[in-house]
């Protein structure tokens, strides 16, 4: 197996989060949109996670440019005897994201990865997830300032399915990363906590799996677009509908190693 594709990701200022009146605004923009109407009465609450906005430095690393496909987790699995998730064993391509992996494997798959290739591989912190994201200029998605179906794979583009992860490689992040919005949702390293100066936030989330649950960010192809918003922290509902996650690698570099 070859080495993924990498991309540098040059170190800066992120602006973390969100403001009042950028909860506000998400808030009045998804609600009407929501995949269940029933999410309504929550939906503020979820969102007032990202609040407030803070800035955060984040130090340049080497990214995977795309999700971790079914072809290199396949070879994982049979190298280790790892679990074959739900991706794997109903026989989606080899070219679409692996999902349905439990955070233990996918910290297991980079292991090793780093075995493999001599590489440090780690999944990534939150902030480093969410500069890949929304980089210097604070984009609201991935893609751009507005949601937009043609340029990512969540409910509203009605395709039901994951898309190869190069699918929309015409409008990757600012700094290259590809299919951060949609197809599946990624694992973090981080956990649930509030932000600097926040609030904690009880939720449906905390409830079913702890108040410390993992961060994930992206969506994916199952849940709305307000989920591949840069800014959103979600975590791993045990519903059936939000069992679509998958992960990417980074490793710390030097700016020379790009």
């Amino acid at each position: 197996m070859s080495e993924p594709p990498t991309l540098h990701v040059p170190g800066g200022r992120l602006q973390r989060g969100s403001t009042a009146a950028e909860v506000a605004a998400c808030v009045e923009e998804w609600t009407p949109h929501l995949i269940d109407p029933a999410y309504a009465g929550r939906f503020r609450a979820w969102i007032l996670k990202e609040h407030p906005r803070h800035p955060v430095w984040v130090r340049g690393f080497r990214a995977m440019a795309f999700p971790v496909d079914n072809a290199a987790y396949a070879v994982f699995c049979a190298e280790t005897g790892a679990p074959r998730p739900e991706s794997l064993a109903t026989g989606l391509p080899g070219d679409h994201p692996v999902w349905g992996v439990a955070r233990e494997d996918a910290a297991a798959y980079a292991r090793w990865l780093a075995a493999r290739t001599g590489r440090p591989w780690r999944m990534p912190r939150e902030a480093e997830w969410e500069w890949m994201a929304r980089g210097p200029e604070g984009r609201a998605y991935p893609f751009g300032a507005r949601f937009d179906t043609s340029r990512c794979n969540t409910v509203e583009s009605g395709r039901g399915e994951t898309t190869p992860v190069d699918a929309f490689a015409g409008w990757p992040s600012w700094c290259g990363a590809v299919d951060l919005a949609g197809n599946v949702e990624e694992w973090t390293a981080d956990r649930y906590a509030p932000y600097p100066g926040g609030r904690f936030i009880a939720d449906d989330l905390t409830a079913l799996v702890g108040p410390r649950y993992p961060i994930l960010r992206g969506g994916s192809f199952l849940l709305g677009g307000d989920l591949c918003r840069g800014a959103r922290r979600h975590g791993p509902h045990p519903g059936p509908q939000f069992r679509v996650i998958g992960f990417r690698l980074v490793y710390d570099a030097p700016a020379a190693a790009a």
